[in-house]
């Protein structure tokens, strides 16, 4: 049982702690540079830049290395370093050497999560791969929730930088139960480490891209999720727009959605723990992206006398379909990549991720300066319901026939 991996149990908890000590340093960030230091506006706009660039220049190459070296010791090394530069923001005299001191930060957890990747194909069995990822997909999911709302009473008790040493902390304690793990679980394959040590990091990237391109299942997934990822990421950050024009009287509504968004997804990602396996990935990343562009479009014909309860619906709806593609994209990088290359897929996928974090929400800001923020919130929701439609319908073509394995339950293509 998973519950007996210990391994898994001290992963698990030190991914919890960073989770929510992100989401802590998140909101203590904004609010320092917005409300504090009342930053101009393009000092702001630079701020997630900080968190994405590292991972768009060195993704790839963090990939690379964690499938040359010890996982467990690079997971550490990345949080001890986190640890030390979240203590540094303290200090920071001014906001350029606050983003400065965050862009480096994020290039430590480049590193962090490739070498988590692996290490988890390592430590769980391949029945269980389903129920570590769910396991993680709900931390994300609570972090999202809770941590915002923490993040805000810790920052109104304690100020911003009782945020930023609690998340300091938290990074103290993840490293610490790393440490517990046994060294020997963290080691890359050794024929894979010498091969990768012979050949070069170029060479290894290389290769990696042709894993990639090579197995059918993995790069349409990538594709697929890449597509979704960019519709949603179009709008997603472009809500306050949105419900500013159809209710500017009720600035607690965003809470309210983002909450029932967060449950949403909390309560997909538990229905996924009933399988021991998934290989419907037509259904799982087709259905999810069908229920965030619905969601997506219903807000679009949001008014001001639509209901709240309709407005909370639609956004639980569109909830499960994050926890479903989220913890799905996981799953799947986890089940078809080679265990040789997990750090690599990963640390690609983490790559191309960012690139459209950066891109997308330029785009869509730009799109709701020409058409209005409810035009484009219902264009894009349908664009990405009709991508998850497609997937669905066209699931056989696209993934090939699903072969579940063995007798457990599982969600299969048919």
């Amino acid at each position: 049982m998973l519950k007996n991996n210990r391994s898994f149990a001290k992963m698990f908890a030190a991914y919890g702690l960073s989770a929510f000590g992100d989401y802590l340093d998140f909101m203590a960030v904004s609010i320092l540079l917005g409300f504090i230091w009342k930053a101009d506006a393009m000092t702001i706009a630079l701020l997630p830049l900080t968190y994405a660039l590292p991972s768009i220049v060195l993704g790839q190459w963090a990939g690379t290395l964690a499938d040359r070296r010890n996982r467990r010791d690079l997971m550490i090394a990345a949080d001890l370093i986190r640890a030390l530069l979240t203590a540094a923001l303290l200090f920071a005299p001014n906001a350029g050497m606050l983003l400065a001191l965050i862009a480096a930060r994020s290039a430590a957890r480049v590193f962090h999560y490739p070498a988590q990747q692996a290490m988890t194909r390592a430590v769980v069995s391949p029945d269980q791969l389903l129920q570590a990822t769910s396991l993680n997909g709900a931390v994300f999911q609570l972090s999202k929730i809770l941590g915002p709302l923490l993040g805000a009473s810790v920052t109104a008790a304690f100020s911003p930088s009782g945020c930023l040493a609690v998340n300091a902390v938290c990074y103290l304690l993840s490293a610490a139960l790393l440490i517990r793990i046994p060294a020997e679980q963290g080691k890359a394959a050794p024929a894979e480490a010498k091969s990768s040590e012979r050949a070069g990091a170029r060479p290894a990237w290389r290769d990696s891209w042709r894993i990639l391109l090579r197995n059918r299942i993995l790069w349409v997934s990538i594709a697929f999720s890449l597509l979704g990822l960019a519709g949603i990421q179009l709008v997603d950050a472009q809500i306050t727009v949105l419900l500013r024009e159809i209710a500017p009287n009720r600035p607690a509504l965003i809470g309210w959605l983002v909450t029932a968004i967060g449950a949403g997804g909390l309560a997909g990602v538990a229905w996924l723990r009933r399988f021991r396996q998934l290989s419907a990935y037509g259904w799982l990343l087709g259905g999810g992206l069908a229920l965030i562009g619905g969601m997506f479009a219903a807000a679009g014909m949001f008014r001001p006398e639509t209901p709240l309860w309709f407005m909370l619906a639609v956004s639980f709806a569109g909830g499960i379909g994050t926890g479903f593609t989220s913890t799905g994209m996981n799953y799947i990088l986890q089940k078809e990549t080679p265990p040789e290359a997990i750090g690599r897929i990963s640390g690609i996928y983490d790559s191309l991720s960012s690139v459209v974090f950066v891109a997308a929400p330029l785009t869509g800001g730009a799109l709701i300066g020409w058409w209005g923020a409810s035009v484009t919130f219902l264009s894009v929701g349908l664009f990405v319901g009709c991508v998850g439609l497609a997937g669905m319908a066209l699931r056989r073509a696209l993934w090939g026939t699903a072969k579940p394995i063995g007798s457990s339950p599982s969600l299969a293509a048919e």
